[in-house]
């Protein structure tokens, strides 16, 4: 058995409904497929969610007239769905799946099957909307910063556009673009450009820095991250019917999600979605149950702001291959993983702040080959080495965590060469083979 084959049975598989020797060749191909094992795995999670006998998601709410229509439409369409089609193709935004959910919640839970295999049809409908969508493209206003990670937001910030495409077809690819920054996967790797010259590949940058923006062009991940808020982390999430202003109705699914982190120190709070008391508003037009719309607000204490809405989103479009590709400048600084220094346990043995003074005592001597044990790149190239060269420490604070931040952040303040005094936090971070301290941000 292959892979292609695997995915046409997977919902019998996951649902115990295969004979016996499907399902042990099933078995035989998984003990040495990776990939399919974490797709089962994946469909699995979402199976034992929808199905778990007794599970209601907290302030689940929809009209009765919402859940009557469903039913009925579901009627029509009680049939397998090409798993090609269904949850591979499916892998866009949080398109029609996440308001099937919902309402699959809503109806009551007797512990029969009659009805748990009715929420489990009303999921495979929202799933199987999306049979025909083989591209996506999203174009985003965000509070953010246009080279900064594309997790970031600031209240404050002027909203700064962001772009999204997404190809499904085998090999799957996809590109996130914003002013100063961008992500290209081309179907084997991940890899990142800073610009002007600054560029990381796959794993040499947290994945945090574009997890839940990320989310929005794959449908599973956003279905599987939301009904885990939902359930674990005390999110809540509503479906309601509207008109929109085209006089079609529409489904608008609310989640409404707390903070996620520790904010002792609240440096982190309100700098990106996760780290923030927030409220996203999905809209799906009812007929086609596509996404529409999103929006994305913080809550603060003097109201609510909002950080992130959608202004296009365009299924099927013509996609150039050309955007798969990310053309690097010539004089590339690749921002590395820490590698085992010959002398690695004197650097190991360091905390944040003994690395936060020598790593700002090295720029100062403008001592080169030093600074690269603290700031993992390929080379210092020049805008660094004047910018940070000749500096004078003024003060150094008390290391201190935040949020879910697994580092630690290291007040400073320092004066550059131009006499020009800049204060900040600088975070460090030991999370690497190496198990040393290394610069991760807030120069």
């Amino acid at each position: 058995m292959n892979c292609e084959q695997l995915r046409a049975l997977l919902v019998e598989y996951v649902e115990e409904e295969l004979a016996p020797d499907d399902r042990a060749k099933i078995d035989a191909h998984l003990t040495e497929c990776s990939a399919c094992q974490r797709e089962v795995e994946a469909h699995r999670r979402l199976h034992d969610r929808l199905l778990a006998d007794g599970l209601a998601l907290r302030g689940s709410q929809l009209e009765d007239r919402v859940v009557d229509r469903i039913l009925r439409e579901q009627t029509h369409t009680l049939r397998r769905f090409d798993m090609r089609n269904r949850w591979i193709r499916a892998s866009l935004g949080f398109v029609a799946v996440a308001a099937a959910v919902a309402v699959a919640f809503t109806i009551p839970w007797s512990g029969q099957r009659g009805s748990i295999a009715s929420a489990a049809e009303v999921m495979r409908q929202g799933i199987a909307a999306l049979a025909d969508i083989h591209a996506v493209y999203l174009r985003l206003n965000v509070r953010t910063v246009g080279h900064d990670n594309f997790e970031f937001i600031g209240l404050d910030y002027d909203f700064v556009e962001n772009e999204m495409w997404k190809r499904f077809d085998e090999p799957t690819c996809w590109r996130a673009e914003k002013p100063g920054r961008v992500l290209v996967m081309d179907g084997t790797a991940t890899t990142g450009l800073i610009r002007p010259n600054h560029a990381f590949r796959q794993g040499a940058i947290p994945s945090s820095h574009f997890a839940w923006i990320g989310e929005l062009m794959d449908v599973g991940n956003v279905l599987e991250t939301e009904l885990g808020r939902a359930e674990g982390q005390g999110s809540t999430l509503t479906v309601r019917e509207e008109t929109g202003a085209d006089g079609k109705a529409k489904l608008v699914v609310t989640v409404e999600a707390a903070a996620q982190g520790d904010f002792t120190n609240d440096w982190l709070k309100n700098k990106s979605v996760s780290a923030s008391d927030n409220r996203r508003v999905y809209r799906f037009d009812a007929a086609t149950q596509l996404l529409e719309d999103l929006e994305v607000f913080v809550k603060t204490d003097a109201g609510e702001v909002m950080v992130l809405e959608t202004l296009e989103i365009d299924y099927n479009p013509a996609l150039d291959p050309g955007l798969f590709t990310l053309e690097l400048p010539d004089n590339v600084v690749w921002h590395e993983e820490a590698g085992v220094l010959a002398d690695n346990d004197r650097y190991a043995a360091m905390g944040p702040g003994e690395v936060a003074r020598a790593f700002f005592e090295a720029c100062g001597a403008g001592n080169w080959d030093e600074v690269l044990k603290f700031f993992p790149v390929s080379e210092v190239d020049e805008r660094v080495r004047s910018y940070l060269g000749g500096l004078k420490i003024v003060s150094l604070g008390e290391p201190f965590k935040s949020g879910r931040y697994p580092g630690w952040f290291v007040p400073y303040e320092i004066r550059l060469q131009n006499g020009e005094v800049h204060k900040h936090n600088l975070a460090v971070r030991n999370d690497n083979p190496a198990g040393r301290y290394v610069i991760d941000g807030g120069i």
